[in-house]
């Protein structure tokens, strides 16, 4: 069974970098990040803060993930 709603592509699958984060009720909870240490570095945080971010934000590749930690 799949534990998500929603997921959502960062960056260009073709550019061989990218990251999916997957969303439940709107919260962050998992990503896949291939070629994309940033990602998952900063995305443990939004995790474990149990964030809800607006889809089209955490898609949006410019916007580093640790700018979208509640505050």
């Amino acid at each position: 069974s799949v534990n998500y709603d929603t997921e959502v592509v960062r960056g260009d699958p073709k550019e061989k970098s990218f990251s999916v984060v997957y969303l439940k009720s709107g919260r962050v909870i998992a990503l896949d990040c291939i070629n994309a240490t940033r990602d998952y570095v900063q995305g443990k945080s939004l995790i474990l803060a149990k964030a809800s971010i607006d889809p089209d934000k955490l898609a949006d590749p410019n916007l580093p993930l640790k700018a979208m930690l509640p505050s």
